[in-house]
Order: C-alpha cells, then structure tokens, then sequence
C-alpha cells in the first residue's frame, strides 16, 4: 500500500524470448491521495431558546481516530430559528487521512413568555377599570394590551378581563395571552318617597302673607 502523495512506478518486461527480443522497462508517477474520513452527524433534535449548546448537539462521529472542533463552540446560546452547526475533523494520522467539514442544522424553539396576574379585588359597578385591575406582568420585557381597555365602566356580575402580551424581542420570545374572573358589585340604589305635606309661610309684598302647601322630600337608602 503507497502513502498518499506522487509516486514513481516502474515495471522491467523479460521476454519469453530473450533470443529474439530484448528486455525493457517503464516508468510513471502515481498521485494518491489521502483517504477521506467518513463523517456521521444525524440533524439535532429541536432546542429552546435559552438553551446552550452541549454534546448533546455537537455529537458527530468519525470512522478514524482524530478530534473535532464545533463552530459555535459548546456553550453557546443561538436565537431562535433555523442555525448551522459546523464540525472540522482533523484526524490522528494527518498523513494518510484528511481533514474534512461538515455540517448539521438545528432548529431553536422561540422560548414561552410567561405572564402573572392575580385575580383582582372586587369593584362597585360605575368604578372604571384602571392599573388597579389591570397590572399583568411578564417573564420578560414587552407591551401588554388589555381587553376591556382601562376606562371602561362594566356592568354588575361577573367579568372576564383578557391581556395580551407582545415580548419586546419577538425574535425569541413567543407571543402571550392570559385571563382573569373578577365580580363587579351592585351599586347602591336609592328611593324617593314623599314625606308629609309641609305648610310654608311667604310674605308676599305689601306685608300679605299667603300659605302655600309644599311637598317636602327625603332620599332614603333602599
């Protein structure tokens, strides 16, 4: 077996018939190259942003003895979407074998944004909603939009509120919606009953006083 590289190749023919015919020789130069290692890397299974880089990924094999070097390095934390991984082999015996490439493609996961909001204490009914009620807050930075919108005036019962929160880097970070149940209150009502005829007193011009009947009114609690 030859070493990759050029060599020289020669061959000298004898004749049957030395008698007649004369022996003579032949030369070549052979180039032969090195072997190419073989190289196996299955597609890494999908990650979630967040997540560094390990073995786990950059897991490729050679058929020969030799060490890898990974691009991005162990450790590295990608964005999310669809990455390349790339693994240089360089083998043991450099003589013989070459150093080859290859690659691999990686999916990352956008990571879930979480969001916290406790129920809210209960309102009287004609209280507009306001950061009272509407205070959700996030795993990470971003804009909440809520659903009724803070102003409104609800009815009397019981109400949904719905948020909706877009993380700053969207990138990343998924979209997220949450609810809460919370109880609007009855107002206080009131009724209006007539007291008792009043007899009230004017003095009317030229010193005449005129009796005119009134009806005097309370407002009582229902």
């Amino acid at each position: 077996m030859l070493n990759p590289g050029t060599q020289a190749l020669s061959v000298i023919f004898t004749p049957t018939n030395t008698t007649d015919y004369a022996s003579t020789t032949a030369s070549l130069v052979l180039t032969v190259n090195k072997v190419v290692p073989t190289i196996t890397w299955a597609t890494p299974t999908a990650i979630t942003y967040g997540t560094a880089l390990s073995a786990t990924q950059l897991d490729a094999k050679s058929s020969v003895a030799g060490t890898f070097a990974h691009s991005p390095a162990s450790g590295t934390v990608l964005n999310a979407g669809s990455q390349e991984l790339a693994a240089t082999f360089t083998p043991t015996n450099t003589t013989d074998y070459q150093t080859v490439t290859t690659t691999a493609t990686l999916t990352m996961n956008k990571a879930t944004s979480t969001i916290s909001w406790a129920t809210p204490a209960a309102m009287t009914q004609g209280t507009a909603l306001s950061s009272r009620q509407l205070d959700a807050t996030a795993s990470v930075a971003g804009t909440f939009v809520y659903s009724p919108a803070s102003g409104t005036v609800l009815s009397a019962g019981s109400q949904t509120l719905l948020v909706t929160f877009t993380p700053t880097n969207t990138t990343d970070y998924t979209t997220a919606t949450d609810s809460v149940v919370f109880a609007v209150n009855p107002a206080p009502s009131f009724s209006l009953s007539a007291s008792p005829l009043l007899s009230l007193w004017i003095r009317e011009p030229r010193g005449h006083r005129q009796s005119r009947w009134m009806a005097a009114t309370d407002f009582r609690a229902a």
